[in-house]
């Protein structure tokens, strides 16, 4: 008998190493006049808490001042923290905590906020991050290609991308594809795009608006795909001790401008005459040669 009592209370110890329990956290709302509220979501060691049991609370000073629990919205398909924080005067500095009740611990936020009568943070699109450690806050699209698509050019300026395909390429059913900031993502209006199942129509400008990873930061991008004026053909001789490399270009559309670049850097440009542009004289490294939409890059090698 002693020992089927030993072997339950030992059972009962790991299970509550392995559980533990839920932190009390209450809060008196009697005891304050004014609140402050969050529609949020919860974050732990980079992976979404996604129960009824998870929760957040805010503190000023240790003390609890508000709590809840995660709620399964249904349109959203996602669980938010819709929060309550309370308090008698502006201006206290308040933090938080979350439970994250599968792993059952508990983790401080690193981001502190000013308390303000009636102020509300985040919604249903842009919740309020509650997150340990913090979530990348940008918004940036790093490139943006096409399935079964040769890209001729892509050009970043501001937040605007423009991307140059083939002539003949249809730009109007497009399965894109979105290199984002770390945990961002893009969507048309309120809609989420999914990266290789979108198939967009590229005939006029499309506006996109990328969400970061803690969802504090939108940022707008505008989307321009353009066919190429008309296909090139590149050539290339390398250099020797006694002369330069050289690049030539074939193309059919007359004063056209020719961009070359070496790391980034403009280093020479020239219009199209004649159908052909030459670059000579050109030391050994990488090249990059722009017209009418087409791009390529190019290795002068140092031959011995």
């Amino acid at each position: 008998m002693k020992k089927i009592i030993y072997s339950t209370l030992l059972l009962f110890l790991i299970n509550s190493a392995v559980f533990g329990q839920a932190p009390n956290w209450t809060v008196n709302e009697n005891n304050f006049q004014y609140t402050m509220s969050f529609v949020g979501f919860l974050n732990s060691d980079g992976n979404a808490l996604i129960s009824s049991n998870d929760k957040v609370a805010a503190f000023v000073n240790g003390e609890c001042r508000g709590v809840t629990n995660l709620i399964y919205v249904a349109s959203k398909n996602q669980y938010y923290a819709y929060l309550t924080v309370f308090s008698n005067a502006n201006n206290e500095t308040v933090s938080f905590k979350i439970y994250d009740s599968v792993k059952s611990t508990v983790k401080s936020v690193d981001k502190t906020i000013n308390f303000a009568i009636n102020e509300h943070y985040g919604d249903l699109f842009q919740a309020y991050s509650f997150a340990s450690p913090a979530l990348s806050s940008k918004a940036e699209i790093t490139n943006v290609s096409f399935k079964n698509v040769i890209n001729n050019d892509f050009v970043i300026s501001g937040s605007q991308i423009t991307i140059f395909l083939n002539k003949d390429q249809i730009i109007n059913s497009l399965n894109s594809i979105f290199d984002l900031s770390l945990g961002a993502s893009i969507y048309i209006g309120t809609v989420k795009q999914v990266s290789e199942a979108n198939a967009l129509d590229f005939t006029n400008p499309i506006e996109f608006q990328v969400v970061s990873q803690d969802q504090s930061v939108i940022k707008q991008w505008k989307i321009v795909v353009k066919n190429a004026l008309a296909n090139a053909i590149f050539y290339k001789k390398d250099a020797v001790c006694y002369e330069g490399g050289v690049i030539k270009i074939l193309f059919p559309v007359e004063k056209e401008t020719v961009l070359l670049t070496k790391e980034g850097v403009t280093i020479s440009t020239q219009v199209i005459t004649n159908g052909q542009a030459v670059f000579s004289n050109l030391n050994e490294g990488t090249y990059k040669i722009s017209v009418g939409g087409n791009f390529k890059g190019i290795i002068i090698n140092l031959k011995k």
